[in-house]
């Protein structure tokens, strides 16, 4: 699951980093007041309900399809929902079941968008022989390469009855994470294997190392919990938040994909264990992630 992440960036920051992930021409949308200012924090612990960036693409007449980076409330609060608390409970979404869900399935077939993260936190819980309490211990995750790890959300706007009582702005956009079964080491496709050609010694030997090193982390991930925040490449993102409505057995489909790609794209993640100082939401500072003890 997803429950902790890493969002430090700014507006015009988080852009340029969207785009050396591969998603090209991004902009920022108009409630957002600029590149250096905008309404979720720079943070190092970003807990469910907080407001935090999502990636959305949408068509306008005319215009064509625009990617825009939006802010939202993390846990989606569909339009049946009687209050804005309903959201600490749907901060992930899981992805057997959220075509058929009441709380997503609208979403799922209509508006979907890519969850921009820095790293993630996840904790691994283990029993002390002799211990009364078992010992949560946590660790931080993050792409080896890009600067962004690009999960798969849904987002959905709600009408907060309290707000429009008191004639404010009463549309709230909020947001949910996928998450599937944690990956196996033996869920590899062929490609991921070598691809080298046999007499290019070197080449094998590196692709070799680069495969024994995916499934140490498949192996690392399987041990830490038993789900997994569905991350996109950039080509499964494109597809993912492209604009317009799918029936229920297209998203069945699609996001059974997610699930394959997602392995794929966590076999380049490095782990490493932080302080637990991470499990309270008052501790926020970029010294949250610095290691522990190395993993990888």
């Amino acid at each position: 699951m997803c429950g902790r992440y890493v969002m430090a960036l700014r507006a015009g920051e988080l852009v340029d980093a969207l785009e050396s992930c591969g998603m090209d021409e991004v902009s920022l949308g108009g409630e957002l007041p600029g590149d250096d200012a905008q309404p979720w924090r720079l943070s190092w612990n970003v807990a469910p309900t907080s407001t935090v960036p999502i990636l959305v693409e949408r068509y306008e007449e005319g215009e064509g399809r625009r990617r825009e980076v939006h802010a939202a409330r993390w846990g989606l609060l569909p339009r049946w929902a009687e209050s804005a608390a309903f959201s600490s409970k749907t901060f992930n979404a899981r992805s057997e079941t959220v075509v058929s869900k009441p709380s997503f399935r609208s979403a799922v077939r209509r508006r979907r968008c890519a969850v921009p993260v820095q790293g993630y936190y996840e904790w691994q819980v283990t029993q002390d022989e002799g211990a009364s309490k078992p010992v949560r211990t946590p660790f931080f995750i993050q792409d080896a390469q890009a600067p962004l790890i690009l999960f798969a959300g849904l987002y959905e706007w709600w009408k907060d009855p309290q707000r429009e009582a008191e004639g404010q702005d009463a549309w709230v956009l909020s947001v949910t994470i996928l998450t599937g079964p944690s990956p196996q080491p033996a869920e590899a496709d062929d490609d991921g294997a070598t691809g080298a050609v046999e007499d290019d010694g070197a080449a094998v030997a590196a692709d070799d190392e680069g495969a024994a090193q995916g499934e140490a982390v498949l192996t690392e991930l399987a041990g830490l919990h038993d789900r997994l925040p569905l991350a996109m490449s950039p080509q499964s993102a494109a597809e993912w938040i492209t604009p317009g409505e799918r029936s229920k057995q297209e998203m069945e489909v699609a996001v059974g994909a997610l699930r394959t790609d997602a392995v794929q794209v966590a076999r380049g993640w490095r782990i490493h264990e932080v302080d637990r100082a991470v499990g309270n939401v008052r501790h926020d500072s970029p010294e949250l992630i610095r290691p522990v003890g190395t993993m990888f």
